[in-house]
């Protein structure tokens, strides 16, 4: 069965792009299980996570620039076997330190991927067709996201959390596979004559804002606000992400162009992605912890009860596919953040005894939610300004993304455990338990019921924020269409062509002019052969020359060029 190429190109996507993604969200909720197989409770714990997606986010800007030096197929199987290898250092690992070295490996491997296969997939498809790049975008890179939750439920549950590491190892060799199929380098010998300077500047200031922000995350895991290291750390990343700006906006050639994204649609587009991804890890959070703490639902229940994120997943990939091109990404991100909202609004007075529907129901509806935000803020992002630029405008935008869902985990866990110690020491000094002996416990399931319903009140709040920023984005207009017929002009042009041939046809050949008469009479196939052979040797010598059927063998390749014509 022959598989049509945007499909492979689709495939491929999903296959180099969705591991990283799926481990990026599953490690975050295994750190229990992490900590007790490796018996280390310390601060270096976060390092996994926080590594994989810094790696991630740095290596973002050098995907298409290896494409043009080495091709599109050596790009996708080095980034790919950087992957399988961090894949195997991970598996192999017995320390944290150890997982951090394969995890840099991952991230590296996927953030050389991304911008290369993103422009690849959406440009793979039909213009007529070109929508369903949506649908693979959001069902297939936003879906392996919400896998990776799902497997990290299940590692929590049963343990075995090296399963994750064969999982994606598995999925790097079937990419490295149908890679061979499916791309080629010949965009490589197309690039030999454009050499632009590289930006040397721009990567060295990159290194310093990532080290920074590393080193600042680290130590807040560690100590705390208080700490004089994360403040040093805070200023060191404002400092140099300033620095990097500032040096990228008048550069010449720049390894992140932040003038494409100043603009009104692209600047809101960012916003509404940013701040969508951190209402869902909130809700998330709210809604997991629920479930885990509240519920008295036994693990097999609780599987089941995840399979709304499924649910969620495929509404939203195919309504957004679906509804892109008619309302565009303002209307999307307005009904994104009335969904995220609302979900929001029903847990901030429910605990987890409510039933296994409503959680369903509830998990569907954040996932489709925040599914329409991301549509909305990356496609709006990447369709809201001049098309030639949307590669490099793109790698703007998701530079920006994924260093936020950097932080986002660290900064959400120490405000938790801030928000839940207060909790704590207002529901005991209520004296709402007699016996500290007998309602320890539930003492701790109050206070962490109170914490989650706060963290559901802070996702409303910024659900609220992006429904209005995607109000100001709808104000901006549609923008650019992801699916388009063929305009007026290809069609009366291809029609012309046609009358043109039949009109050819039509005419004896001795009416026609000589050129015609030679353009469209059809060459030999032994002539077509010989001629491409002797095409194809080394310039003869002079000896050879004086015996060779000069006029025969011009007279061929000059038939041959005709009919090119």
């Amino acid at each position: 069965m022959k598989i049509e190429k945007h499909w492979g190109i689709s495939l491929l996507a999903v296959l180099a792009i969705g591991p990283g993604l799926m481990l990026n969200t599953s490690l975050n909720s295994i750190r229990e299980i992490l900590q007790q197989t490796f018996n280390d409770q310390s601060y270096i714990s976060i390092t996994p996570v926080l590594i994989g997606v810094i790696s991630f986010a740095f290596c973002i800007p050098f995907g298409p620039i290896l494409r043009h030096k080495i091709g599109e197929r050596r790009t996708y199987v080095l980034s790919m076997c950087l992957f399988l290898i961090g894949a195997i250092v991970s598996i192999a690992s017995n320390s944290f330190l150890g997982m951090g070295i394969g995890r840099f490996f991952q991230g590296t491997g996927t953030g050389l991927a991304l911008m290369m296969m993103i422009p690849m997939l959406v440009l793979s498809f039909p213009i007529q067709k070109r929508n369903l790049a949506l649908l693979i975008l959001i069902g297939g890179f936003y879906g392996s996201s919400v896998v990776g939750i799902f497997l990290g439920m299940l590692v929590n549950s049963y343990g075995h959390w090296r399963g994750l590491f064969y999982i994606a190892a598995v999925l790097s060799l079937l990419g490295i596979c149908f890679s061979y199929k499916f791309l080629t380098n010949d965009h490589a010998k197309q690039q030999h004559k454009y050499h632009e300077p590289f930006d040397i500047i721009g990567v060295a200031l990159m290194f310093m804002v990532t080290a920074f922000i590393t080193f600042t995350l680290l130590n807040l895991q560690k100590s705390g606000w208080t700490s004089t290291y994360v403040w040093i750390g805070i200023v060191g990343s404002i400092i140099f992400l300033c620095f990097l700006f500032i040096a990228e906006w008048h550069i010449k050639n720049p390894l992140i162009p932040f003038r494409l994204v100043a603009s009104r649609k692209p600047a809101l587009a960012i916003l509404i992605a940013v701040i969508g991804n951190i209402s869902m890890s909130l809700t998330l959070l709210s809604l997991q912890g629920l479930l885990k703490s509240g519920s008295s639902f036994d693990k097999g229940d609780i599987s089941l009860i995840y399979i709304g994120l499924f649910a969620g997943i495929v509404i939203v990939a195919i309504l957004s596919a679906v509804l892109y091109d008619k309302v565009g990404p303002g209307v999307l991100g307005i009904i994104g953040a009335v969904i995220i909202m609302g979900v929001n609004i029903q847990w901030m007075y429910l605990d987890g005894h409510a039933s296994a529907f409503l959680f369903v129901s509830s998990f569907a509806a954040l996932i489709a939610g925040v599914g329409f935000t991301v549509a909305a803020g990356l496609m709006g992002a990447a369709l809201g300004g001049p098309l030639p630029s949307l590669v490099p405008r793109m790698v703007t935008v998701q530079f920006i993304r994924v260093t936020v869902s950097a932080v986002i985990p660290v900064i959400s866990g120490i405000v938790f455990a801030k928000v839940y110690k207060d909790n704590l020491m207002t529901v005991s000094a209520e004296g709402q338990v007699a016996s500290k002996e007998n309602f320890t416990q539930p003492l701790h399931v109050k206070s962490e019921i109170i914490t989650y319903h706060t963290f559901s009140t802070f996702s409303c709040v910024l659900s609220i924020v992006v429904l209005i920023l995607s109000f100001l984005m709808f104000l901006t207009g549609k923008g650019h269409k992801l699916a388009h017929k063929p305009h007026d002009k290809e069609k009366n042009k291809e029609k012309l062509s046609i009358e043109e041939v039949h009109l050819k046809k039509d005419t004896p050949v001795f009416e026609r002019s000589p050129k015609e008469a030679v353009s469209n009479q059809v060459i030999g196939d032994s002539e077509y052969r010989e001629a491409l052979k002797k095409f194809g040797q080394p310039k003869p010598s002079p000896d050879k020359m004086l015996h060779m059927r000069d006029q025969e063998y011009r007279k061929a390749l000059k038939r041959m060029k005709d009919i090119g014509q």
